[in-house]
Order: C-alpha cells, then sequence, then structure tokens
C-alpha cells in the first residue's frame, strides 16, 4: 500500500471517530493528541458508536477486549482495518 493510501485511510479513520463522538471530538483534537482516543476526549459511548461504524464500513469486526489496545489510537484503527483486510484498503 502506497503512503498515501495510508494517510487516506488515516483520515477516513479520523472522519469516523469524528462522527462516532457526534463531532464533540475534531480531526484537529485528534492529531494535537497524538492520535489518542482517550486523550482526545472519546468517551464509552462513541467507542461503541465507532465498532459499529468499523463494521459497517470496512467489514471489520472487532472485539472490544481482544482489539481495545488497537482501539486507542487511530494508527491502531488503521492497523486493525489492514490487518483484517489483507493489508488492502477497500
Amino acid at each position: 500500500m502506497s503512503a498515501r493510501g495510508v494517510g487516506d485511510l488515516r483520515d477516513q479513520v479520523e472522519s469516523l471517530v469524528v462522527v462516532a463522538t457526534g463531532r464533540v471530538v475534531t480531526a484537529e483534537d485528534l492529531r494535537d493528541s497524538g492520535g489518542s482516543l482517550e486523550a482526545a476526549g472519546v468517551n464509552s459511548i462513541a467507542y461503541l458508536n465507532l465498532v459499529e461504524a468499523l463494521d459497517h464500513r470496512y467489514g471489520v469486526v472487532v472485539d472490544p477486549e481482544r482489539d481495545g489496545d488497537a482501539l486507542a489510537t487511530v494508527d491502531g484503527i488503521v492497523a486493525l482495518i489492514r490487518s483484517a483486510r489483507g493489508g488492502g484498503v477497500g
């Protein structure tokens, strides 16, 4: 995957997080927090919304207990999607 492809996916994940939080957290908040969802202010309801969005958008079924570390950061979510999809972006 090209560097731009990873960047595009990162942008898409940031957008999903913003929507999952009801736009309480912005993409700028995520970048300012170094990609940490918790530091950006993502709450437990938003995490549930994000898990559902990942399933709907990418077909990635997330187990919050197993995948909790991956859900902690934007880069972790990008890696989770890439791993579940065999490295590709859909």
